[in-house]
Order: C-alpha cells, then structure tokens, then sequence
C-alpha cells in the first residue's frame, strides 16, 4: 500500500506539499502484522523464572510485565500523556491480593531479584518506583545503562562480555563525574 500526504490549502485548492509513503499490509499471507506501538513484553527462553516462585506468583508476574512502561521496565501506566508508576497498592490491586498477601508477594519479588523498588525524593515528597528484572520480562528494543545497574548481578550472566565492558566504563566515568562535582 502506498499512503499519499498531501498539504492544501482548503480554499484555493493549491497543494503545498506532498509525500508518498510505503505501508506494508496488515494483513498478507504471512498472518496479522501487530502495530509497534501496543504494549507487551519479551522475554528471554533460556532464563527460567526462580525455582522459589509458585506458579499462581509466575502469573500474577506475567500479568505485572504488561504493566511495564516501554523502555524502561518500570510498572506504570498513562494519564493524561504523563506517565505515572504503580504505588504497591496498584500494584496490590493488579495482582488480586490481600494488602497483607500483596506486601508478601512484593517482598519475596524483591528478594528473588525478579523485581527492583526505587525510592526517589522530590521537592521533600517521596515516591516509590517498581521495575522488573529484564532478564526475566523486557519491554523496549534496548537494555539502558540505569536497567543494567539496577540488575546487573543478573545481568551478567547472560549478555556479552563486549557489553558488560562498556557498562562498566560507562559507570566508571560515571562515579569520576560524581566525585568532581562533590569535590567543588
């Protein structure tokens, strides 16, 4: 298919501008094309889940995955073209549990590395941020730097040691900058 662009003025019928633009079928022979932009996750087939995780807790994470913010792995969601994280309450409710049972799941989540809590402070008000472990679900094309370092005892393992390398030094210029701006 080709989409034609075309910019006129509604009034004289003068075009200003045209742009043609190739758009592959939705739907060939091949099957159904899924837009890029929908949400959902990848995973790695090679890395199991913890053996500790029940499979009722597995679930609760694979729903948990489709809440995660593109590129980043934080649990989130939009309002208002803001993007906003899960508090552990939402994230309490998206799992369907006791606030007791919830706060227990999101510990052992924690403890088994399959996720990350953040705690940020802005302007005295503090707010808490939930990411999963890209090693077990990933949304985005890319694993950032900030990720790797939230992960990377996870991480290791499984990426290139070319990519480890460059992490490191990424986080070696990155303590020197710490440490000049302390040091004025």
């Amino acid at each position: 298919m080709l989409r034609l662009i075309k910019n006129v003025d509604h009034r004289t019928g003068r075009t200003y501008s045209e742009k043609a633009q190739f758009i592959e079928d939705v739907l060939t022979e091949d099957g159904y094309r899924v837009p890029p932009r929908k949400s959902g996750f990848k995973s790695f087939n090679n890395i199991p889940l913890p053996k500790e995780m029940t499979y009722p807790e597995k679930g609760r994470m694979v729903d948990l995955a489709k809440c995660m913010v593109s590129t980043t792995n934080m649990l989130g969601y939009r309002k208002n073209n803001k993007i906003f994280a899960y508090t552990a309450e939402g994230i309490i409710e998206k799992v369907q549990l006791s606030p007791k049972r919830g706060k227990q799941f999101l510990q052992k989540m924690v403890r088994l590395g399959v996720m990350q809590k953040i705690t940020r402070k802005y302007a005295e008000v503090e707010s808490e941020e939930y990411y999963i472990n890209p090693a077990y679900f990933f949304a985005g094309k890319r694993i950032s730097f900030n990720l790797y370092l939230l992960f990377r005892e996870h991480l290791d393992p499984i990426l290139p040691e070319w990519v480890r390398a460059d992490f490191l030094i990424a986080a070696r210029e990155t303590d020197d900058r710490r440490q000049d701006n302390g040091q004025q």
